[in-house]
């Protein structure tokens, strides 16, 4: 079964995308900060993370910057997901490794699952 991870420190949110998720029949996992998104990357393994930007501990660009260095998750997809909609931010998540970068706020629940599909059938691109 596909896994999928959810780095977002807004539960209602986090449930949210949890609950659609699994509707769709992937396996899902949860973390609330980068922190904790760093151990359940490594330890579960997940096929794609959808990972939030603006959280407590270690924000989503670092977090990202640590897992595309790390041996275990270097090659994970990831969607970046953030309230930043600044054409700069967008451009550092691409250039630190994200397969994708979705604004909050120009994105229904639906075109999010149909990205995490779309993403999971490509070949991940080597930065």
């Amino acid at each position: 079964m596909t896994k999928i991870m959810i780095v977002e420190d807004d539960v209602a949110l986090r449930d949210i995308y949890s609950s659609r998720m699994e509707a769709e029949g992937y396996e899902v996992v949860t973390a609330s900060d980068g922190e904790e998104a760093l151990t359940v990357a490594v330890k579960e393994r997940p096929d794609l993370i959808v990972l939030d930007i603006m959280m407590p501990k270690i924000s989503g660009f670092d977090t990202l910057d640590i897992l595309r260095a790390t041996p275990e998750t270097k090659e994970t997809k990831i969607i970046m997901m953030s309230a930043l909609s600044q054409t700069a931010d967008i451009e550092k998540g691409k250039a630190l490794g994200a397969d994708e970068y979705l604004v909050k706020s120009q994105v229904t629940l639906s075109e999010v699952i149909s990205k995490v599909k779309e993403i999971l059938e490509k070949p991940r691109q080597k930065a």
